[in-house]
């Protein structure tokens, strides 16, 4: 009986040495095809409903300037930092660190604004990605 038990235990080990192995076929369930809106345009663009809401970091920067330390550490309140533009020169509007138009600041309210006057090509703003 000892020698019965011994082969009882081998299939496993003749299933690699070539022996037939029974495989039953895994039921999984059908796929539904994605929604028409989520996939891409017969024109090949792709639809951008998907990415509409994704929020980016928009700045607006009026210039700039070099100060070194001692400088920095010079000023106060009231102080005056010169910066590299002219008064009245349009300020850069920048998305995600990429500059994509600029435009004039402008008061809304208690607040400043930036009335767009003129837009990066927008070839170029993709190539600048």
């Amino acid at each position: 009986m000892a020698a019965k038990n011994a082969e009882e235990e081998k299939p496993a080990e003749s299933a690699d040495a070539g022996e037939a192995v029974q495989v039953d076929r895994l039921e999984t369930p059908e796929l539904e095809a994605p929604p028409k809106s989520a996939t891409p345009k017969a024109d090949g663009d792709v639809n951008l409903d998907m990415i509409l809401d994704i929020p980016v970091d928009v700045h607006v920067e009026l210039g700039a300037t070099a100060l070194s330390i001692r400088e920095i550490l010079q000023l106060g309140a009231g102080s005056v930092i010169e910066l590299d533009r002219l008064a009245g020169s349009p300020a850069d509007i920048i998305v995600n660190g990429k500059l994509i138009g600029q435009g004039d600041v402008v008061v809304v309210g208690d607040n400043f604004g930036v009335r767009i006057a003129k837009l990066v090509d927008p070839e170029k703003r993709i190539d600048s990605l």
